[in-house]
């Protein structure tokens, strides 16, 4: 996720604000974060086990955190 903001920050498609948004997920202990859709606009996800943390820095960058988890289990090996 991070390589590819990075790319995206590149193409110009990134603003400053998803900047703001993605760099305080980074810092509350996201494993990544990137620009969601086209770019230009002002949605971004990140990856985290850290939600109340992540969510937190989000609405603090003037943001709005919108969490989600996923139900389904995780890949695993069977004995």
């Amino acid at each position: 996720m991070n390589e590819n903001q990075v790319l995206l920050r590149q193409l110009q498609v990134s603003g400053v604000k998803l900047e703001q948004l993605i760099d305080a997920s980074i810092s509350a202990g996201a494993y990544g974060a990137k620009l969601s859709g086209a770019g230009g606009g002002d949605c971004m996800i990140a990856l985290t086990e850290k939600s109340k943390a992540v969510a937190g820095a989000i609405e603090k960058a003037g943001g709005k955190a919108i969490t989600v988890s996923l139900q389904a289990e995780g890949v695993r090996i069977e004995p």
